[in-house]
């Protein structure tokens, strides 16, 4: 798999992981939400804009951890898909 295969599969998982937390199914999101982040962490020091994601991740925890569900799926599903699409 390349690296551009890699990132959507990445992607994917966070979109999945978006929907899940917008149909209040917090278990599913999450569990997608850790397989992307486990996916991303070895190759973010390489991503052009990593600089940007890491300024983005306090901001999704401190959503995670307010169960502001919605706030989380919007960075995922917009913010940070977005910015993984920019290989």
């Amino acid at each position: 798999m390349n690296i551009k295969e890699t990132y959507a599969v990445i992607t994917s998982d966070f979109v999945e992981a978006a929907h899940a937390f917008r149909l209040g199914q917090e278990a599913e999101g999450s569990q997608r939400l850790r397989e992307g982040l486990d996916l991303l962490e070895p190759l973010l020091s390489s991503h052009p804009r990593a600089q940007v994601i890491f300024q983005l991740i306090p901001n999704m925890l401190a959503a995670q951890e307010r169960h502001d569900w919605l706030g989380l799926a919007d960075y995922l599903e917009h913010e940070l898909s977005a910015l993984l699409s920019q290989t």
